[in-house]
């Protein structure tokens, strides 16, 4: 049963490793299609072009190959990345709604915060590191 439950903890990061890994790439070659999932406009061009499509693309693919190298080798250091990624990135949703009269978006925050959660039940189902 313990060995199932270790299995299962590993479902969601290789889910959120093929998430983000299509997003990443997606903000790479189709931004304006990648824009749509979040709601948002794309710039017309220049600095805020830029910025946005590297930002998304960099936090993205680092999230998804973060992930991936905590799965292929079973290092539980690999999740914490993702986990500071997406807990910053809530908290910033939180700070922006509550202080500086953004929209409140739960519907956005709630689940990253369930995917911090996710992750972190996965690092714990990892073996801890063996010392040398």
């Amino acid at each position: 049963m313990a060995r199932f439950l270790r299995y299962l903890a590993q479902l969601p990061p290789v889910l959120l490793a093929l998430i983000f890994g299509a997003q990443g790439i997606m903000w790479l070659v189709n931004p304006a299609r990648a824009v749509r999932f979040w709601g948002f406009p794309l710039p017309e061009g220049g600095m805020g072009l830029s910025s946005m499509i590297g930002a998304l693309a960099g936090w993205s693919l680092t999230i998804a190959v973060c992930l991936l190298l905590a799965l292929i080798r079973r290092q539980r250091f690999w999740y914490y990345p993702p986990m500071m990624i997406l807990g910053f990135l809530a908290l910033g949703r939180i700070v922006a709604g509550t202080l500086h009269g953004a929209p409140s978006l739960p519907g956005r925050f709630i689940p990253e915060l369930v995917f911090v959660a996710l992750l972190y039940l996965a690092a714990r189902a990892t073996a801890a590191p063996r010392d040398a």
